[in-house]
């Protein structure tokens, strides 16, 4: 799941995530199923079956079991969610569970002939009418409470004290149901008559939380909203088939009905656990997946934040040496009895150009990183080129590499960041230089030459260096791959970045033992620009000789 999405969707809680129609359609059927299961128990009725006194510790321990787990969850989920309507919800099925064991105790032969705890005959049934009760009541006041704002304050703001005290209230309420079943269930009406009949009043009495349980699906249905609503309209569906058969069949014990509602009531039970169980494994691989994606974000802010410092270092590293290395020659010159004025004057001329093309380097990388294009100029793609061989001059010069240069004199203008594309032809002159330093057997030289085809305007810089091997060229452009011994490896991967961004393309081809070429092609503004100065040590056309030194150029010196 892509990482957007999950931060579209921040509900993590089954009380709040919406069900889908396939969920819809699942629950639905469950609830057919429960009431087509329903209809065939009252078909075959009260048929008497053998009495199995172990038959009601076994089941209702699952249902206790089940129902201990699910208010767990709910209680879990309201710490999530901080919803009165949860808390509720879990203290019903906690308040259930208890009248469930209860009701086990006191069932006759299940451990004792009467029941346990001091149970009358009458304790049992009336206990099985106050377990009926309590999820359609506890189930209406959570459809009352779910739409209601959750308050930040009071109960809500504390969830561990809220469900303390929820268990301490639901404890003594239930001590005291189960207490008047025992000690006033004399008093009540009378349900049954022995141990396998019942009184016709029974049926009566079991229409109360029937007609209950009815009243809140009608609200819950009207209310729903999320996968827990849909489940629990299930579970509501099971109580009431139960209760039916009681209510239209007839109360009875150790018949083919009473031992095939007690699976319903099982069912009843066990449908929210179940929702629960599953969403929330869902939401955990969800949750996993957010995490690993955060954890992969994380990991390329890291990597990006290293790309951006190192491309800073690696940009500003050879105005540095320029700085530093004119610094050094202003002081050799300083210490001389005569003064040479004129090369003071164009060593600090250097060194002024060196500090802005520092400043610009940086406010080209930030505005790369940025993605900013208010920056975009018109530029002569030849100035551009000139001034990228001049700003190399001094390097050009010391390795002896003899430049030539062929402008097209009709070139169109492109539309770009004057800094970032100086950067590029700096950084691709750049590895020519350190390529053709380490050449000793022939003539060092370098070529740039610039044209205009189909509306595209290309620059194409070669070099008679050794080349580069052709397995290499396919990652040439993938960040921290460097052929060099000591490089970082970013520089190329800059640079078609930046022409990347300008909708241009960079293409590189090589050749061992030959040299190296690489072209930049970008798009040319309709409108052609005027031609353009081309400065006296560099002549307009194809024609220039190869051999031309870039001494020739203003402000150089050295030889060729």
């Amino acid at each position: 799941m892509p990482l957007s999405a999950l931060r579209e969707d921040a509900r993590l809680s089954i009380a709040s995530v919406p069900p889908t129609p396939g969920q819809r359609r699942v629950a639905a059927a469950f609830s057919v199923g429960i009431a087509c299961a329903t209809v065939a128990i009252g078909y075959v009725g009260l048929v008497p079956m053998p009495r199995s006194d172990g038959f009601i510790p076994a089941v209702q321990a699952i249902i206790a079991a089940i129902e201990f787990i699910t208010a767990v969850l709910l209680f879990a989920q309201y710490a999530t969610e901080r919803s009165r309507a949860l808390l509720v919800l879990g203290a019903g099925y906690l308040l259930t569970v208890v009248i469930v064991v209860a009701h086990t105790l006191t069932f006759p032969g299940a451990f004792t002939p009467n029941g346990l705890l001091g149970a009358g005959q009458q304790t049992a049934a009336w206990l099985y009418v106050a377990w009926h009760l309590v999820l359609p009541v506890a189930a209406y006041r959570y459809a009352l409470l779910k739409s209601k704002p959750i308050s930040p304050a009071g109960i809500d703001a504390a969830p561990t004290q809220a469900i303390r005290r929820t268990v301490l209230l639901v404890v003594p309420a239930a001590a005291l149901i189960v207490w008047a079943a025992v000690v006033a269930g004399d008093a009540l009406p009378t349900l049954v008559l022995s141990v396998r009949t019942f009184t016709s009043t029974a049926s009566l009495v079991m229409a109360l939380p029937l007609l209950g349980s009815a009243i809140c699906f009608v609200v819950l249905w009207r209310r729903r909203t999320s996968v827990l609503d849909e489940w629990l309209l299930v579970a509501l569906v099971a109580s009431m088939a139960e209760m039916a058969l009681v209510v239209f069949v007839g109360a009875s014990r150790f018949t083919f009905a009473f031992y095939a509602s007690r699976p319903l009531a099982i069912v009843a039970s066990c449908t929210v656990l179940v929702a629960l169980l599953s969403e929330m494994a869902t939401l955990y691989v969800r949750l996993t997946m957010a995490v690993k994606a955060l954890q992969r974000e994380r990991a390329n802010k890291l990597m990006n934040l290293d790309v951006v410092v190192s491309s800073i270092a690696h940009e500003i590293k050879q105005p540095l040496t320029v700085i530093t290395t004119c610094s050094a020659v202003i002081d050799n010159l300083l210490r001389k009895p005569k003064l040479d004025v004129e090369d003071v004057r164009l060593n600090l001329g250097d060194v002024t150009s060196a500090s802005r093309r520092i400043g610009e380097t940086v406010d080209s990388l930030r505005g790369l990183f940025r993605n900013q294009q208010e920056a975009y100029r018109l530029i002569d793609v030849n100035e551009l080129a000139l001034e990228s061989l001049t700003t190399l001059d001094t390097e050009i010069s010391d390795k002896q590499i003899a430049v030539s240069a062929e402008f097209d004199s009709g070139l169109p203008q492109v539309l770009g960041h004057r800094g970032q594309l100086r950067e590029v032809l700096v950084n691709i002159v750049q590895n020519a230089i350190d390529e053709l330093a380490a050449l000793h057997d022939r003539a060092r030289t370098l070529r740039v030459r610039t044209t205009n085809i189909r509306n595209r305007v290309s620059i194409t810089i070669e070099d008679s260096g050794g080349g580069i091997a052709a397995e290499r060229l396919s990652n040439l452009f993938t960040a921290f791959v460097t052929t060099k011994a000591r490089g970082m490896g970013l520089g190329l991967s800059l640079c078609q970045m930046i022409v990347d961004r300008h909708n241009g393309q960079l293409s590189v081809s090589s050749e061992i033992g030959k040299g190296t070429r690489f072209e930049v092609s970008l798009p040319a503004e309709p409108v052609a620009a005027a031609a353009p100065s081309v400065d006296a040590g560099v002549t307009s056309g194809r024609d220039v000789d190869q051999s031309r030194s870039l001494k020739s150029m203003p402000h150089v010196r050295g030889s060729a």
